[in-house]
């Protein structure tokens, strides 16, 4: 059974639709009585948003997945927002595509869920985010109003594309029910270059030196702390490597994935072996099948006990210079407790604090989105204790786009009962 708890709130029923007929009758009497609802799909980013103003009902999505409509023909898919995406992934498989972005738990994951919370993806640097993959969307509105935009072909005309606006809004202006998606091939062949640093500076320029290699990068992640440290030591262990690195250690791993096929493979996997030469790297591996897949595994499981955990926007040379800032924002003994992904070339960053208290938190939260906005970035604080939340939006949007956000709250949400207070300017 789910923990339905948001910041330490409980809703005082849990309802279960099982058809999208169900979510417009459910909200349309939700609506009516003027209860307040949070819509749930498997839970993995349920962390991120503002504590709610109100809760009475959790809008539980995922028996809501029995429909999914794959044309292989034309790469499309539309599936039921209730739909996990290992399940869905599974399913594409079998006609050899799959879809262009891969999120945290995909086990436990929705699709609907996925699309709501914009998910970062560690192939974001091949193929962009999620926004640039959905081609349509049904949703029901807070009314009860079922509505769709976009459509199920990839060329597409059919009125204006409200569904990037859906994507990324955290279900606050409306209930996404099922999701149209562009899809791509899976990859004949795929190699990862592990290339590990003892500084930061060394890790830099090599993570800015991709950009200029002639590779065409599947997934390229640069890791800080604990987890890369962590990660270097599990590598070693399995290649039987003596490496004298110990838990506390200044440690940088970067993982870079190329695909095709095996010639390309062998000349992309030349050109990075040969970058990991010049920087230099401390050392460098190259894996392939359970190696490679147990390599990503590994290291991409950050954020999910951190007490605080930023997601940064930046250009990809800011991200690199705030891994740094940013520890230097908090005490020694935090600052011995953090780690960090950064996407490389693609200017995203995720960095954690893995325990803080309450008060330091509050501090830290506060310069870090001051010192983000200095360097021309924009966060998220994806994860954070409920005190942190009392005085500090989350989001940390702009001011100035603050209208903009209450006005399409008020049209398509007027009564405000769909996840309120939880997203950006508490709307």
């Amino acid at each position: 059974m789910p923990d339905y708890r948001v910041d330490g709130l409980m809703p005082s029923e849990v309802i279960s639709p099982t058809t999208k007929s169900d979510v417009a009758s459910y909200l349309s009497e939700l609506c009516r009585q003027g209860k307040t609802v949070v819509p749930w799909g498997g839970g993995t980013r349920m962390g991120i948003g503002n504590t709610p103003k109100g809760y009475d009902v959790a809008l539980d999505l995922t028996s809501l997945s029995s429909e999914i409509e794959h044309v292989a023909g034309d790469m499309t898919v539309v599936c039921d927002a209730g739909a996990k995406i290992s399940d869905l992934s599974s399913l594409l498989a079998e006609s050899h595509q799959r879809l262009p972005f891969e999120v945290p738990h995909p086990s436990e994951a929705t699709i609907g869920g996925s699309v709501a919370s914009n998910a970062p993806s560690r192939l974001a640097p091949r193929f962009g985010g999620i926004r640039d993959w959905v081609i349509g969307m049904s949703l029901v509105l807070a009314d009860g109003t079922p509505t769709k935009t976009g459509g199920r072909v990839v060329k597409n005309v059919q009125g204006y594309d409200l569904h990037r606006l859906h994507t990324g809004a955290f279900g606050t202006l409306g209930v996404i029910v099922s999701v149209a998606l562009k899809l791509v091939p899976i990859p004949e062949n795929t190699q990862t270059v592990a290339m590990w640093f003892d500084r930061l500076g060394a890790a830099a320029n090599a993570a800015l030196d991709v950009d200029q290699t002639n590779v065409t990068v599947e997934a390229a992640q640069l890791f800080s702390g604990s987890r890369a440290i962590g990660a270097i030591r599990e590598l070693a262990a399995d290649r039987h490597m003596d490496l004298d690195v110990t838990p506390g250690d200044p440690g940088y791993l970067m993982l870079i994935q190329v695909a095709g096929s095996k010639a390309a493979l062998r000349r992309q996997v030349d050109e990075l072996t040969g970058l990991a030469g010049t920087v230099p790297a401390t050392g460098y591996e190259v894996l392939s099948g359970a190696h490679e897949a147990d390599i990503w595994s590994y290291a991409g499981e950050t954020g999910d006990a951190a007490a605080v955990s930023l997601r940064v926007a930046a250009k990809p040379t800011t991200c690199l210079d705030l891994m740094g800032r940013l520890e230097r924002l908090l005490g020694r003994s935090e600052a011995s407790q953090t780690s960090s992904t950064f996407d490389v070339g693609y200017g995203s960053l995720q960095f954690n604090v893995e325990e803080i208290d309450d008060h330091s938190a509050v501090k830290f939260v506060e310069g870090a989105q001051q010192t983000i906005r200095d360097a021309n970035g924009s966060v998220t604080i994806e994860r954070c204790p409920a005190a942190v939340k009392e005085d500090i939006d989350v989001f940390g949007i702009d001011a100035s786009s603050a209208k903009i956000m209450e006005r399409m709250k008020e049209q398509f949400d007027p009564n405000r009962i769909l996840n309120p207070g939880r997203f950006a300017f508490r709307i």
